[in-house]
């Protein structure tokens, strides 16, 4: 995963200033403007509701009790999701929009939390330089 990160970091902006160019070739310079500063307009609204709604909820579990993992994932989802649609391009808009819609967020909370569980389990991903400290008795 580490591998690919710098590739991810490259490569999404390469894609969105190619298709951005293509895009304004194709249906001129001022729509393709006007559907990066619409997007980024109506995923901001978006991020606003669905974060309130998230942190409602949070609060929710916290005063139940109940493990609130799911609304923090989202939360983080959410901010990503911002990230994101702020960007200009078209990519990092579709990548925002997935990650803020409820429907397709669930499957990704679903993926995350299996992630962290075996990130948690497997101890050699914590590294082999760890330290307990014991007290003398």
């Amino acid at each position: 995963m580490v591998r690919y990160r710098w590739v991810v970091l490259l490569g999404v902006p390469l894609i969105d200033i190619f298709l951005l160019i293509r895009v304004a070739e194709i249906v001129g310079l001022f729509v393709t403007a006007s559907i990066v500063i619409v997007t980024a307009f109506i995923g901001l609204l978006l991020v606003r509701s669905e974060g309130a709604h998230t942190i409602q909820k949070l609060l929710e579990k916290l005063e139940t009790r109940e493990n609130p993992a799911d609304q923090i994932i989202d939360g983080i989802c959410i901010m990503v999701a911002g990230v994101c649609l702020l960007t200009p391009g078209l990519v990092t808009d579709l990548i925002g929009f997935i990650l803020l819609l409820p429907p397709t967020r669930y499957p990704i909370r679903i993926v995350v939390k299996k992630w962290v569980e075996q990130v948690i389990q497997n101890k050699s991903s914590f590294g082999e330089n760890i330290y307990i400290i014991k007290r003398k008795e």
